[in-house]
């Protein structure tokens, strides 16, 4: 007997929110890492621009370190942080 594969709760993300994740983790790779140079880079508030960062978190692709004082996002490929 096959089992039904499990469902995700909730909707699915809209393909907008998916795109502007993925513009935001290229930026963030590219070593764009605080709020407030990812928010001027994209055009979006800081709040939004920390919605992005929060959904890259949750999905392992990032994570924040303290560079000067400052948090900071990078690629989490088990590097150190800077």
């Amino acid at each position: 007997m096959q089992q039904a594969p499990a469902r995700r709760r909730g909707r699915p993300r809209p393909a907008n929110v998916i795109a502007r994740d993925e513009e935001v983790y290229g930026l963030i790779a590219g070593g764009t890492g605080s709020r407030a140079a990812l928010a001027r880079a994209t055009g979006l508030d800081r709040p939004t621009v920390a919605l992005c960062v929060q959904r890259l978190k949750k999905a392992g692709r990032i994570r924040t370190c303290a560079d000067g004082g400052a948090m900071v996002w990078i690629v989490d490929n088990g590097a150190p942080c800077p």
